[in-house]
């Protein structure tokens, strides 16, 4: 995949994501009357048990490692059927939507302090697990690609065959790498800052 049609690929991901982002803002604030109710999202009664609450951190890791290898398991297996492209654009979507809902929600309920909230729970493994998923759905793109594309697409791909599933693979283990480092800090280091940071609410 060239860098224009990469850049094309990026440019519509990035609107797609910014306008169901603004969906779930929109979700979120015709919904606040059942969404945030007692028991609703960042109630203070969820808030309270997260302050005193003691995570496993062996047992959380298998838990996130399980979710978040699935969903990359998925993805892959999903990129070599014709539904590799709509799934992509999917998770694109979904991410958007539910972002748009959290952040809303943090702000309805605790202002400029659920901002707050919402970046302590996204530190430090988001700053590896959104690159490594962007680059994840850019693989699923180009495999994609490889397998079901026709025309000048598919010569791309067929011209140098073995260096492209080298450089493929490569970059499918880098992406596994990253996930798992993510992983792992989202169940050692991130509860023990949320932990802390809940207790100002």
């Amino acid at each position: 995949m060239g860098k224009d049609e990469k850049s094309r690929i990026y440019t519509i991901w990035f609107y797609l994501f910014l306008g169901s982002f603004l969906s779930g803002v929109l979700l979120m604030n015709f919904g606040s009357d059942r969404l945030l109710g007692e028991e609703g999202i960042f109630s203070a009664s969820s808030m309270n048990r997260l302050k005193y609450v003691e995570i496993d951190g062996g047992r959380f890791f298998g838990y996130v490692l399980k979710q978040r290898m699935g969903s990359f398991a998925l993805l892959l297996l999903l990129s070599t059927t014709a539904l590799g492209m709509i799934s992509v654009y999917a998770v694109v979507s979904w991410q958007g939507i539910l972002t748009g809902m959290l952040i809303t929600a943090a702000v309805i309920r605790y202002g400029l302090k659920g901002l707050l909230l919402i970046l302590g729970s996204m530190f430090p493994h988001q700053c590896l697990l959104i690159p490594a998923g962007i680059m994840l759905l850019g693989w699923c793109s180009e495999n994609y690609g490889r397998i079901h594309g026709t025309g000048r697409m598919a010569f791309a791909y067929g011209k140098n065959r073995n260096q492209t599933i080298l450089r493929s693979g490569g970059s499918l283990l880098w992406i596994l790498f990253v996930t798992l480092v993510g992983c792992i800090l989202e169940s050692y280091v991130n509860p023990i800052l949320i932990t802390d940071l809940v207790k100002i609410f």
